[in-house]
């Protein structure tokens, strides 16, 4: 299976519109753009529905974000983020589940990891650009990133 594209890059830009940038032009945008689409993949299905987070463009979208802002703010690297994109694909790939919130994950999909690894070089531009002062860790431990067993529950995600 694959994404199209055009559609993930449609629910980004709905997602950057709306949000608001809580003070921080740059990087708070984004990360207010990853919360909602995050929000909106939680959700619990109603009774009979598909749960949103298996939509394969909604999981795209939302790597994308939750790449793109770890990198602008400078707490992870681009280098680790698009490492933990593929890594995140592999563990998939090999029925390793790692579910980050109640409703089901998403399937293995090259497309997905591809907008995860575009996100994280997305956000080492936005970074260079409007926050240049940041100086993130070549790696940073992935439990403080993504959480234990939780996903995106680390110390820094949520």
């Amino acid at each position: 299976m694959s994404v199209d594209d055009d559609r993930v890059r449609q629910i980004i830009n709905e997602a950057i519109a709306r949000a608001g940038s809580g003070g921080d032009i740059c990087c708070g945008t984004i990360g207010n753009a990853w919360k909602a689409l995050k929000a909106q993949r939680d959700v619990p299905p109603k009774p009979g529905e598909t749960p949103a987070s298996l939509d394969l463009e909604l999981a795209a979208a939302e790597n994308y974000m939750f790449a793109r802002w770890s990198v602008c703010t400078g707490t992870v690297s681009r280098f680790q983020m698009t490492q933990l994109a593929r890594l995140y694909y592999l563990s998939k790939l090999f029925g390793k589940k790692m579910p980050t919130s109640g409703n089901p994950q998403s399937e293995h999909d090259l497309g997905v990891e591809g907008w995860g690894v575009r996100g994280a070089n997305e956000g080492e531009a936005d970074r260079k650009r409007c926050n240049p002062n940041a100086n993130p860790p070549l790696w940073r431990p992935a439990d403080d990133i993504m959480g234990k067993r939780t996903g995106y529950g680390g110390s820094y995600g949520t």
